[in-house]
This record gives structure tokens, sequence and C-alpha cells, in this order.
């Protein structure tokens, strides 16, 4: 591993995440967030990223030797006012890791509410002390927003974190030894064996507001560098040079979240994109929805995972949440969706923390939804999936170790001609659940050594 990096830290002096006064969380919470975009900062590059330059060129080449990467991805972790959930999936993912995961794809959403530096420790380098490996990651919303009065740069922090010049220690760290990432800029390319990541940086929107990549105030660079990677990606394709093209994105595509909406516009310039290249995604992964979702696309007859991830720790689940609400969606439920492509949801759970395990390998994609219980810890199989990368299919399949604490998924029922897409979706309601009460877990937690 190259010496300028660090990664797990377990011997950080634990932090007591109730050193939040009430006055700092209300404060935060109460800040106006300006509803706004905001320009998107200068990239450094855009030249792929290659993983060999943060894991070191013997740890490519044991990956390239074992036919198969593994890697984590989840979204929306920030842990403000019940960190137990954000500590408790912290806690599973880093003992993960011995599933051979040598990094994490971060979804956005690090830090809540409005990005601040000054929340960086509690919220990011204490939860993930002990895992042991990179963290990529693409800026959600609340890395961005900025509020009234606030003279900080929009996404100076995360920039900051994730997209320093070069690897060191960011004083946000309060002396962890996870050093900063070195990521060419919010939206980048990072080339691994046997995948290629395109992450896009799409804004500043919340709840009701859609994702935006290009147009206006936010610019064309971004559009046009999407444009050039998706041409990159078939030119390697056409040389022999194959890797599984994988697109993500903070907002959704597609969700059925009761509090956020999909954004069918950005899904447009995408297809756009892809269209003019002649390639599309094997796979698309998203967060910002505070959910699990899984659904199946066919572009052209390929089909195509679209995945949302935003159970990372973020307190507020929908399905958590106190109040009256109507049924979850059924799944499968199957449609069209704006563009009159077959859609299919295949399965949804907004009850269950937990994150992604994607394995990828020239043959195949298989994802697993790792479900983790707050209270015990005890992780469980929420979903799984594999894609065929030969025949362009993807099937459902769940592990033999399902356990009670993963059995929050909706369960599905016979298929719905209704439409999961852009005009559908984002009007499902969810099931009244009362809010987990969970011990949270400060200085005495497990991780503390």
């Amino acid at each position: 591993m190259p010496t300028n990096r660090a990664f797990a830290d377990p011997n950080l002096a634990p932090a007591n995440f109730g050193s939040f006064s009430k006055q700092e969380i209300d404060a935060d919470s109460a800040a106006r967030a300006l509803d706004q975009l905001e320009p998107i900062p200068k990239v450094r590059s855009t030249t792929p990223m290659d993983l060999s330059m943060v894991l070191g060129a013997a740890a490519e080449q044991s990956i390239q030797t074992s036919g198969k990467i593994v890697f984590h991805t989840v979204g929306d972790t920030g842990g403000i006012h019940n960190p137990e959930f954000q500590f408790a999936v912290a806690d599973a993912m880093s003992d993960d890791t011995a599933s051979g995961a040598c990094f994490w794809y971060h979804l956005g959403d690090v830090v809540y509410y409005c990005g601040q530096e000054q929340y960086y420790y509690e919220q990011f380098y204490d939860p993930y002390r002990n895992y042991g490996a990179p963290i990529f990651g693409i800026p959600g919303n609340h890395d961005a927003v900025v509020f009234s009065g606030d003279k900080t740069a929009s996404l100076a922090a995360f920039q900051s974190n994730f997209c320093a010049a070069q690897p060191g220690h960011n004083p946000d760290s309060q002396g962890a030894v996870r050093t900063t990432m070195d990521q060419p800029g919010v939206y980048f390319t990072l080339n691994t064996p046997f995948a290629k990541f395109i992450g896009l940086y799409t804004n500043t929107g919340e709840g009701s507001t859609e994702g935006v990549i290009s147009g206006g105030k936010v610019g064309n660079a971004q559009l046009t560098f999407l444009q050039q990677q998706l041409a990159s990606a078939k030119a390697e394709r056409a040389k022999g040079q194959w890797r599984a093209l994988i697109i993500a994105t903070h907002h959704p595509p597609f969700t059925a979240s009761p509090q956020h909406v999909p954004s069918p516009t950005m899904l447009k310039q995408i297809d756009q994109a892809c269209a003019a290249a002649g390639i599309q995604p094997d796979l698309h992964l998203s967060g910002h929805a505070h959910l699990y979702e899984r659904y199946t696309r066919t572009v052209n007859g390929k089909q195509i995972p679209y995945i949302v991830a935003g159970m990372g720790g973020y307190y507020n689940l929908p399905g958590l949440k106190p109040g009256k609400k109507a049924a979850p969606p059924s799944t499968p439920q199957s449609g069209t969706d704006a563009s009159n492509n077959p859609l299919t949801l295949e399965t949804y759970n907004d009850t269950t923390f937990g994150f992604l395990r994607i394995t990828v390998s020239p043959a195949s994609i298989t994802g697993d939804f790792v479900t983790v219980d707050p209270t015990s810890g005890k992780t469980g199989n929420g979903d799984s999936f594999t894609v065929d990368l030969k025949a362009n299919r993807v099937s459902n399949g769940a592990s033999s170790g399902t356990t009670a604490s993963s059995k929050g998924a909706a369960k599905g029922s016979a298929a719905s001609k209704t439409k999961p897409g852009a005009a559908s979706v984002k009007s499902a309601k969810t099931p009244a659940k009362k809010s987990s009460k969970a011990k949270k877990k400060t200085a005495s937690r497990k991780r503390a050594k």
C-alpha cells in the first residue's frame, strides 16, 4: 500500500457523539438551506482515477488474479440525532471487509445537514475508524447545500476531504489516521479491475426537487465529461479492454419514496449520452431516498439493475417514522418508464438499515443487500441479485442466510400493470412504524478498543 495513505484507525480515542449539544443539533437542523442550484466546482482532471493509485500495484494484481472485485456501496450515512444506526452499519461494514471488499463507494450525503466541516469527525472519521479500506464518494445534496448567512462555498468541506490534491491529514479528522482521498473532482471516473465507475454530482435538490447534472447555472461541463467517458468506455471494449460499466448518482432515476422524487430529466440526459456513445450501463447506483429499492429496467433488450441504497445510517427511514401511512408498494410491480422502457420494482424496504456488497467478475455482477439490526448488530440478507453480463439478464435470488432481522422487505405479489416510473412511484406511501429505541452507542460501543 502506498505509504502516504492510511485507512483503519482502531486505536483512535472514542468520541462521544453525545458531545453534540442539543443547541448544536437544533441550530444545524434549523439552518435554512438556500433553495438554489449551485455551480459545479471545476475538476482538476477528467483523466480516470485508477484503483492502483490508491491500493498499489500489488493489491490490484491480486484482484486480477482472483478473477473478481468486491466492494461496498451505500449512501446517506450521516448519524445526526440517532448515531447508533450509523455506528451499527459502520461496524458491520468494517467486519464485512473480511469478505474481500477492497473499497467503499459512498453514494452521497456524508454529513448532515449542510455538509459543515465541523461535523466530519463525528459523522465520518470516527464511525469508520475500523474500516480498513479506501472510501471513494460522490457528493449528496446535503454535502453541497449552503444556508443563509453561510460564508463557506458549496462543497468546500467535501472537496477538502475527498478531492484533496494529495492524500494527507485534514484538520476535520481531529487526529484520525485516515488520510483524505484525492479524487480529481466531485464527478470522476474510477477504473478498477473488472469495473469502471462514472460518478456524477447531481446538485442540491431535496425532497420534491429532482437531481440535476447539467444546464443553466450548473453548466454543461459535467455532461460533456459523461459523453467523453462513455465514448472512452465503448472504445476500450472495442479493443478488448472490457469492464462492467457502473454509473453512480446521488439522486435516483426511480424511487417510490414518499419523501423524495425520481429524476426523469437527469435520466433522459444520461440515456441520450449512452445512446450517442452506443453503450448502456450494467448497473446504476444511487442514494438520496432513505430506503432500499431495486428496479430492473430493460433498454433495447438489455436488463439493467437500478439500485437505490440510502439506508446507510441517517436515522429517518420512512418506515421508522411515527405516523399514519398507507401500505408500501407491492413487489414485483411492473410497468414502463417515461421512455416506454419496461421497468419492474423488484423489491422495496424502508424499515431496515444496511449496505450493499457487490462482486464483479468478467461474467457477472452479484449484489447482496446486507441488513443490519442496530440493537444487536446482527446482519442478514435482505435481497440478492445477479447480472449475467453475457446474456444481459438480471435474476433475483435471496441467500439461504436470511434472518428475522432482514425480513423488513416488502413481500412480492403478482405483478401489477402499473407504471413504477417518474409519474407513479413518487406518490407511493409507506406504513407507520415506531422509531427505533436502540440505545445510543458512544464511548462504550464495541469499536472502542
